[in-house]
């Protein structure tokens, strides 16, 4: 009775282990892959000729390029600081107002009273306020404290202080008045200014820009800039055709141990060889044709060359993958930036009134057209349509249609968007590993969905029923076992009567027959 379940049981185990295993070997295979791009490494590297007046790093997810630019830094952004005059440190102050003004900010009015009218009190209070000013306490070799003030680096950050005593209070005697404290922006105010606050200022192929801060994230497509003083440096590129050309080749050879997986769990019997825990399953052949269109999947939005196949991957009788290196390293050579954007998963959107909400690399890749958007109002909900396909849409957000090529793209519209715009994807081969994944193992409501989510959820269900089976078999097992002992008992009673019987009869007849009995 139990063998049989057992037996299932085992097989259960096999089937769960094997489902366990490979999705953990496609979670390491997309993450191994989307640590690696995310690195950085294969993405082109801007080269500063001059490190010490300028460093230069890749954005991720923004292509490069061949850089031949000149940059001149003509100065760095500063924060405005100013200082008082040195004190006791148990010099009081007299209690009142100070009043501090950021930029164009609204004013923030900090209190001065008997709890913190001491220099380090003032500066406490100062940073409490939180309106983007630090102050600091430096107590020098003769033991006199100063205050400083620091801002934040921008012109436009620059700050006054002003400063009122209370006069309606009694101020404590010594008291210093706050003014010592205030600035204004004169040589007059009580605090003295040691830096004004400044923008930084950099000079691209004769193009001046200013920003409040020393790094520069948007003025060459894909380049980040930090400012470290004044001068000029030469950008150049690097391209990463040596790391392209390897992580092709580890992602084939990752590809083919995937496979020959697959292919061992669902294998047939044959001879003497077990077929594989899960011979004929419906989801591992899924998965199979999914990974089997990975090397004709369009992976940039626009190019010469899109997809693996074009870029020298084939595709074998047997499903397995190979390289071709020497399409590989023409393609490098012909189109560096088509087969750099393979690998990079972005998005972007030709207005800043339409954001775009789903992850990166969710969606295809490809170039929509967004046309009709009118932005939520008076409680309802935005339109628009995706290369002529209505959007499904939900206050200010609004879902491409399943089946139009533009599948998981979310949109979000703001006041103020154009009636059209322009959305680009990139999807990369790290974000189509990542797709293809999550739409196997996705789960809608706590309930699994996708084909390897709900196989899974089959076969642990399997096992507790199997389990379940396997105690009332026990169960059954041991009342057929009492009711065997039951029985076996009685008839011992009854055999014990029997032979009682069978031995005084056998007396009695003995008695009956002894002629010599008197």
């Amino acid at each position: 009775m139990e063998d049989p379940i057992t037996a299932k049981q085992a097989t259960n185990t096999a089937q769960i282990s094997a489902v366990a295993t490979l999705t953990s070997d496609l979670n390491t295979f997309s993450s191994s892959l989307n640590t690696l791009i995310q690195g950085g490494t294969l993405q082109t590297q801007p080269v500063s000729s001059d490190t010490s007046v300028m460093t230069v790093s890749a954005v991720a997810g923004t292509p490069v390029g061949a850089l031949n630019q000149s940059v001149t830094v003509n100065a760095l952004a500063q924060a405005q600081t100013v200082k008082s005059a040195t004190y006791s440190t148990t010099q009081a102050f007299n209690t009142g107002t100070l009043t501090l003004t950021v930029g164009t900010g609204s004013p923030v009015a900090i209190n001065i009273d008997s709890t913190n009218n001491t220099l380090s009190g003032v500066a406490q209070a100062i940073n409490s306020a939180g309106a983007g000013v630090t102050a600091s306490i430096i107590t020098g070799s003769d033991g006199t404290a100063t205050m400083v003030l620091k801002g934040t680096s921008g012109a436009a950050n620059s700050f006054t202080l002003a400063a009122a005593d209370d006069s309606t209070a009694t101020q404590p005697t010594g008291g210093q008045s706050l003014s010592a404290l205030s600035y204004d922006g004169t040589a007059s105010s009580g605090l003295t200014r040691t830096q004004a606050a400044q923008d930084a200022s950099v000079t691209v192929d004769g193009v001046t820009v200013t920003r409040s801060s020393n790094t520069f994230n948007d003025v060459i497509p894909g380049v980040s800039m930090t400012l470290s003083k004044v001068g000029t440096v030469n950008l150049s590129s690097t391209r990463p055709n040596d790391a392209i050309t390897e992580a092709v080749n580890d992602f084939v050879t990752a590809y083919n141990q995937l496979l020959s997986e697959i292919n061992t769990d669902t294998a047939a019997s044959s001879g003497t060889a077990s077929a594989g825990p899960l011979r004929g399953n419906a989801a591992l052949r899924q998965l199979k044709t999914q990974l089997s269109q990975l090397s004709t999947t369009p992976l940039n939005a626009s190019g010469s060359i899109r997809t693996l196949a074009e870029l020298g991957v084939k595709t074998a009788q047997d499903g397995t993958l190979s390289v071709d290196s020497s399409t590989l390293s023409s393609m490098l050579t012909k189109y560096p930036d088509d087969v750099e954007a393979m690998f990079v998963t972005s998005q972007s959107s030709s207005s800043g009134k339409v954001v775009i909400t789903s992850a990166a690399g969710s969606s295809a890749s490809g170039v929509f057209q967004v046309t009709g958007l009118t932005p939520a109002t008076g409680g309802g909900n935005a339109t628009g349509s995706i290369n002529g396909i209505p959007m499904s849409a939900s206050s200010w957000n609004l879902t491409a249609a399943t089946g139009q090529g533009a599948d998981g793209l979310t949109l979000q519209i703001l006041s103020g968007t154009p009636s059209t715009a322009t959305i680009t994807v990139n999807q990369g081969l790290g974000g189509v590993l990542s797709s293809l994944i999550g739409s196997l193992t996705a789960t809608s409501g706590g309930k699994p969905v996708g084909a390897i989510a709900t196989l899974s959820d089959s076969l642990n269900t399997q096992k507790t029923t199997l389990a379940d089976q396997l105690t009332k078999a026990d169960a059954q097992v041991t009342v057929y076992h009492d009711r065997l002992v039951t029985q076996f008992t009685q008839m011992n009673t009854l055999v014990s009567g029997y032979k009682s019987t069978q031995a005084y009869l056998t007396q009695q007849v003995a008695l009956w027959t002894n002629p010599n009995a008197s």
